[in-house]
């Protein structure tokens, strides 16, 4: 399943459209784009002031599979935060009648993000009073699950792009989760998931920006695997910072820390490309059972992620 530049831009640009149907581009919309956009000849700018044509876009992303991910995407960004406005509804029935789609990808996708919010990976981490064992095995805990997002973010599963997405986030609350258990604080789904929001992490943006670009060769492997590898590492060393603090951090410090530590990250993903290449073969086999048996209704996204981080 792939999807060539021109389309990617195309379904950039139907995102745009629906981020502006509120009257406005949020912060973490324009991050998550211009993250994709990096070293590439567009600009940030020209995605969001250039004037284009809805139905021209729309047209422009022709082939099957492609279709079928911009509206994912599109929808991802329209109803992650639990609604839905009247003028986000009207784009996504313009995108999804522009693209002549059943509307049983509106219930995939209600299904798969009810699922996603009921899931809660297990933490069974106890606190370490030692500093140098307890830095030491928080290190190992998050290049471990730096590698597996990696995996995941890193290789679109047809009709499932989103699925592996939503298992990247459950494995990052999982981290921030074990972080806090390692200096014996205990953090609910729903306190790890604020955290992760304000960071900029597990965002509806970021999800839909990754699961359009991904499906670009070179491109999508660049913005999949790099970008879940290096946000998981980065996130690894805030929140071990903000515990070490007492967990008493302003979120926007610790936002700037993690765009700093997400640069550290890119340049770690490029030293543990043989790991994560390894990780892939070995996870092969288990990943694609658990694919099949999603997209045959045998297991929910929260099983799917619940496995998937098993194989950390």
């Amino acid at each position: 399943m792939t999807m060539t530049d021109r389309e990617a831009l195309a379904g950039l640009r139907l995102l745009v459209a629906v981020a502006r149907a509120d009257g406005v581009v949020r912060d973490e919309e324009k991050e998550a784009i211009s993250a994709a956009l990096e070293g590439r000849a567009e600009s940030l700018d020209s995605i969001l002031e250039g004037k284009f044509d809805l139905e021209e876009e729309i047209r422009a992303i022709s082939t099957a599979d492609a279709r079928v991910e911009a509206y994912r995407s599109a929808y991802a960004l329209a109803n992650a935060d639990g609604s839905c406005s009247t003028e986000e509804r009207e784009i996504l029935e313009k995108i999804r009648a522009g693209f002549n789609l059943d509307v049983k990808h509106a219930s995939m996708m209600d299904r798969l993000f009810k699922e996603t919010k009921e899931t809660v990976l297990p933490s069974a981490i106890d606190k370490i009073d030692d500093p140098a064992r307890r830095s030491k095995e928080i290190k190992q805990d998050t290049l471990k699950y730096s590698v597996l997002s990696g995996v995941l973010g890193a290789f679109p599963v047809p009709g499932l792009a989103i699925a592996t997405d939503l298992a990247v986030i459950a494995l990052q609350g999982k981290l921030v989760r074990d972080i806090g258990q390692y200096y014996g604080h205990k953090m609910d789904k729903q306190a790890a998931t604020t955290l992760l929001a304000g960071l900029g992490v597990g965002t509806a943006a970021r999800i839909a920006v990754t699961n359009l670009v991904k499906l670009v060769p070179v491109w999508g492997s660049a913005v999949g695997a790099a970008s879940s590898f290096a946000a998981t590492y980065a996130l690894g060393k805030v929140i071990e910072k903000y515990f070490e603090g007492g967990a008493k951090g302003d979120i926007a410090s610790l936002k700037a820390m993690f765009k700093s530590a997400e640069k550290e990250g890119k340049k770690e993903f490029e030293v543990n490309k043989d790991a994560i290449a390894e990780k892939k073969e070995a996870s092969k086999a288990a990943l694609d059972a658990l694919n099949k048996s999603l997209e045959k209704g045998e297991i929910t996204q929260s099983e799917y992620e619940k496995r998937a981080a098993e194989l950390a």
